[in-house]
């Protein structure tokens, strides 16, 4: 009898050894399933740029949603999100749970303003990333995650061009996007009871946008054109007027110099070169050149008559050679930007 009730004692203890790393593992897989995953969306109203202070204005509505919820557990914790890249004043206009569907929802509507990293090297034809982004202020990643709500559309459609962008028509939308990730505060917020760091599911709205890069140019185009014939029409000049000659120049520089520091205060405020500050340098250039081709000529047509007729050849060569190198230069810049 004894040795019947060791063999049961043996047998006991190998079944205890075989399933419970099974036991273990179902239970592991109950608690990552305990993670609510709360589906999010926005749609966006009106955006403001404000490019001289690197920020932007939004208005948009949001929404999060649980679905298959568990009717007795409560979920008003998801209802705590912060818009953390920005100064938001948010609204809840409706929060409810329904028990027939079992799911639970909360809406609201959004005015902040965020900012952007700017990179205005190419400028006009630049492209900005603004970015809207969302986290839990009450609970972490271990408890929470946050993703796109795929069944809904989560954010503006683009084909349909229905957000406003209140800045005259500078800008226009290239494209609309999410990117969903896991962020960890690298630090305990100097409170002694946080062990390590926390981590915080993010998800981070982007809307790409891009200046009317033909309407900018458009409006300098005309007055850069002015100036430009203004120094051209040096080459139509004979040689020893020179008094007239370098009048027209120097009227073009200084019409150039005071035209860019009218529209100075539109532009953005960087201090890198951008792509039409390279545009106004080239002008620069090629005013430069008919200023010293005046020069030159001059003093040509005071020497020997081999001289004389150089001067006449540099004059008439010039005429040609500044349109022409002044649009292949301007067409490498533009290209540049590809």
């Amino acid at each position: 009898m004894k040795k019947l009730f060791n063999r049961i004692q043996i047998i006991c203890f190998a079944l205890f050894i075989f399933y419970s790393p099974t036991c273990l593992k179902a239970q592991n897989i109950d608690d990552t399933n305990t993670k609510v995953k709360c589906k999010v969306g926005i749609y966006i109203k009106t955006i403001q740029i404000k490019q001289t202070e690197e920020t932007f204005d939004a208005v948009f509505f949001w929404w999060l949603r649980v679905d298959s919820i568990d009717i007795k557990k409560d979920y008003s914790f998801v209802k705590n999100i912060e818009f953390i890249n920005g100064n938001a004043v948010c609204d809840t206009v409706e929060e409810r749970i329904d028990s027939v569907n079992k799911y639970y929802f909360v809406n609201g509507i959004c005015k902040a303003t965020f900012p952007y990293k700017s990179d205005f090297k190419q400028f006009p034809y630049d492209k900005q990333i603004l970015n809207i982004a969302i986290e839990n202020t009450s609970t972490n990643f271990d408890n929470m995650v946050y993703v796109p709500d795929n069944q809904n559309l989560f954010i503006n459609k683009l084909s349909d061009k229905n957000i406003d962008i209140l800045n005259g028509g500078q800008f226009s939308i290239s494209k609309l996007d999410f990117q969903s990730s896991v962020y960890t505060y690298q630090t305990n917020f100097g409170d002694p009871a946080i062990k390590g760091f926390d981590k915080y599911s993010r998800l981070n709205f982007s809307i790409a946008i891009s200046h009317n890069s033909f309407d900018v140019l458009q409006k300098i185009a005309l007055p850069l054109l002015v100036v430009l014939i203004l120094a051209y029409l040096v080459f139509f000049i004979p040689d020893y007027e020179i008094g007239t000659a370098s009048a027209l120049t120097v009227t073009a520089l200084l019409a150039g110099i005071a035209f860019q520091w009218t529209i100075n205060d539109s532009l953005p405020k960087v201090s890198y070169i951008m792509l039409i500050d390279k545009i106004f340098y080239l002008v620069y250039f090629f005013i430069f050149y008919a200023m010293t081709q005046t020069v030159v000529t001059f003093n040509l047509s005071k020497r020997s008559e081999k001289l004389q007729k150089l001067s006449g050849r540099l004059e008439w060569h010039s005429r040609y050679l500044f349109p022409i190198c002044f649009i292949i230069g301007f067409l490498l810049l533009i290209k540049s930007v590809n």
